[in-house]
């Protein structure tokens, strides 16, 4: 009896300190639990979202405070507003952000409808504002048949269409099953909190990306040969390289959403003729200029080495601010130990040497040995893409790569993934162990 009064009493008490503290968890389906994590770590997951059934629809009031958190934490802005009240329904602060932002409009009536539940298509559109709105310059063009593995497609409404196909050409979108098991876009049905937020999640991502790639690196002089309003410049190349995967796609854009124009397989050379700033290879394929992935092509016959090279001596092509912005587009990857490639992800050194390789630059795999190649320079000489190394205890613990303005690029670790830091941050200042140039022009 003593011991039931006991039990009782401790969860009277457990009960009591929960209410307390509103200490409710969301509810979401086991899937959405990694999204959860990550979104939180992130900073873009709204306060108001604690405690929801995150399994239920979206509402369109629901949708403008993610977006709007989402777009501020990207793009660093905080609009001061002035009292405009641009509906007759609603003056939330969210929703008239989100409007002045570009991201949403209202109806033809003049109302906003905060708490109608938004179609899968209204969210399409509204994915599609948010990108473009972040100063998101896209790095390929929409694929104009991107809808063709869904059967419904002829449902999307006319102003819809383009929005679609963005959503899909970027993987923002992958579509929903129907009752038979098809995937289907669905757009007239209701998208349920948890997959709005996954969808948003994979947007943010991108976004931010290429927000640090084409504003945060702005100031940083290119010497390649700008292709239009796309984001990506192609510095002229002339060199052999050689196929590292079993069977490597071969397509006429720089991007994995562009059209399939052949294969080339293991060990076979390719003769590029430019480097892409988003990691793509300029090449000739079959008397015709094409592109593939520069994660695939190595300097030598036989893939690249993971190995060390010893000494100093490093050489390799493309200007330091090339570089620079080349690292620029990994921001957001996610950390993993021993991660040296964008599929996977990257440790600090493991980002470093993917992205000097590239440039044909025979590095090193890990930072204290990294900190072995190139010329010691002091804190008050460095340059962009001088290497940057941390430490303590006379160890080296750490790596990135600057960028200039005091700021520089590294896998910070699982929870941050690649980031743009601050030397001034104390942790960085207090650890700062020394610079190398390997870049010389």
């Amino acid at each position: 009896m003593k011991i039931r009064n006991l039990c009782a009493l401790l969860l009277a008490l457990t009960l009591a300190v929960s209410l307390a503290s509103g200490a409710f968890a969301a509810t979401y389906s086991n899937w959405f639990k990694s999204n959860y994590q990550e979104m939180q770590n992130l900073k873009i997951l709204p306060d108001q979202f604690t405690g929801m059934d995150l399994k239920q629809p979206i509402t369109r009031g629901e949708m403008c405070l993610l977006a709007v958190q989402a777009f501020e934490e990207a793009t660093g802005n905080d609009l001061e507003l002035d009292g405009t009240q641009y509906f007759t329904d609603t003056n939330d602060t969210n929703i008239t952000k989100a409007y002045e932002y570009g991201i949403v409009s209202g109806y033809p009536d003049g109302t906003f409808r905060p708490d109608q539940r938004i179609t899968r298509q209204e969210f399409f559109k509204l994915l599609e504002n948010f990108c473009y709105s972040a100063a998101f310059k896209p790095v390929l063009s929409v694929d104009a048949n991107a809808l063709s593995q869904f059967g419904d497609a002829s449902a999307l409404s006319i102003w819809a269409k383009e929005s679609a196909q963005f959503c899909v050409t970027y993987s923002y979108v992958n579509g929903t099953k129907d009752a038979s098991g098809s995937v289907v876009l669905d757009p007239t049905g209701t998208a349920s909190r948890q997959e709005a937020m996954t969808m948003f999640l994979r947007a943010f991502k991108r976004v931010k990306e290429y927000y640090y790639y084409a504003v945060l690196t702005a100031g940083v002089s290119d010497d390649g040969h700008d292709t239009g309003d796309t984001g990506v410049t192609v510095s002229d190349l002339s060199k052999t390289m050689y196929v590292t995967a079993q069977t490597l796609n071969v397509r006429d854009s720089w991007s994995s959403g562009s059209t399939l124009v052949g294969t080339l397989k293991y060990g076979e050379a390719v003769t590029v003729t430019g480097r892409c700033s988003n990691g793509w290879m300029r090449i000739q394929y079959q008397g015709h200029t094409a592109y593939v992935s520069g994660e695939y092509l190595a300097d030598q016959n036989g893939g690249s080495s993971d190995g060390n090279n010893s000494g100093s001596n490093v050489t390799g092509s493309g200007t330091a601010a090339e570089i620079a912005r080349f690292v620029c587009t990994f921001v957001g990857y996610n950390y993993v130990y021993g991660g040296s490639k964008p599929s996977t992800g990257f440790d600090c050194s493991g980002l470093m040497y993917y992205c000097l390789r590239q440039y044909g630059y025979s590095m090193n795999r890990t930072a204290d040995d990294q900190m072995d190649q190139g010329t010691a320079v002091s804190r008050d000489e460095l340059q962009v893409g001088d290497l940057v190394f941390f430490g303590s205890g006379g160890e080296i613990t750490h790596v990135g790569i600057y960028i200039g303005g005091g700021r520089f690029i590294h896998a910070a670790n699982p929870r941050k993934g690649v980031i743009i830091s601050s030397l001034s941050e104390s942790y960085y200042n207090a650890r700062y162990f020394g610079a190398n140039r390997i870049i010389f022009e």
